[in-house]
């Protein structure tokens, strides 16, 4: 136990001075310092956030140039210090704002409004003219139509009295329904109409990870419901419980011991070339 409390004080003093360090740091040295405190790779990052490896270098480096528009680098920064868990608004403030684009109003020609006016003026008087014209040809127009209507000559067609009739045909029998022959359906066609029923095996398994050094973890159950998304410290231990298959992401797998069904399982097959990340389904 002292030796513990000796542990924690001497990092108290660590962090103090590390925290003294970053309050000087630029925005990408802070990020970069917090990262390395927690012995995260540039790799475990981009599992836990929609960031690409090019950008989080990018923010490490301060090179805002290679990266969007600052409105978006802000989101960046926060979802990073979010996973780093550190307060993003220090942060925030040191980053360089939006360009300020100052817009002269610009104020239109007097000259320009006196020749609008004009020609409004004069469409004006365009369509009282024009109005005052059909005015005077609806009234001729009435005139001519209404007070002496011309008489229109009723043509009687004669062709209908030139129409042969046609005897209508006898009344046909009717068929009665019950004699017409259904069509043989071979009993091996029929098909059952009960569906089919599918059991779904709910039982629910229990999963042990021990860490010997800190890890990221992603495990979700069958239906996709995440049981686990954290950052787990050194010496801990993450008992879940859920429904199989499970999808495993563990980080620096290589110093993680996994309990399945109260057996070992050997990640070692399952860690990605090159890197200490493993990706384990189990059934």
């Amino acid at each position: 136990m002292d030796k513990l409390q000796e542990n924690n004080s001497e990092s108290g003093v660590t962090l103090a001075s590390a925290d003294n360090d970053v309050s000087h740091a630029s925005v990408g040295q802070r990020l970069k310092l917090a990262r390395e405190r927690l012995g995260l790779t540039i790799e475990d990052v981009v599992l836990q956030i929609k960031l690409a490896p090019r950008q989080i270098v990018a923010l490490e480096s301060d090179d805002f140039n290679a990266l969007p528009e600052i409105a978006y680098v802000r989101g960046f920064v926060r979802s990073y210090a979010k996973l780093l868990q550190i307060d993003p608004q220090p942060i925030l403030d040191v980053l360089p704002g939006p360009v300020q684009i100052k817009i002269e109003p610009v104020l239109p020609d007097p000259s320009l409004i006196l020749n609008r006016a004009h020609g409004l003026k004069n469409i004006n008087y365009l369509l009282a003219a024009v109005s005052v014209v059909l005015l005077i040809v609806g009234v001729l127009v009435w005139k001519l139509y209404v007070q002496h209507p011309v008489a229109t000559p009723i043509v009687v067609d004669d062709v209908a009295s030139n129409v042969a009739y046609l005897p209508l045909p006898e009344q046909l029998p009717v068929l009665d329904a019950s004699g017409v022959p259904e069509a043989g359906v071979p009993e091996s066609a029929v098909v059952s109409a009960a569906p089919a029923v599918i059991a779904i095996n709910a039982t629910k398994t229990n999963l042990r990870l021990v860490f010997d050094k800190g890890s990221w973890t992603d495990i979700r159950e069958h239906s996709g419901k995440p049981l686990s998304k954290q950052y787990n410290l050194p010496g801990s231990e993450l008992k879940l419980e859920g429904v199989a298959p499970f999808t495993l992401v563990i980080g620096h797998a290589k110093s993680v011991r996994l309990y399945y069904r109260d057996k070992l399982v050997d990640l070692t097959p399952y860690i990605k070339a090159g890197s200490d990340v493993a990706r384990v389904t189990l059934e």
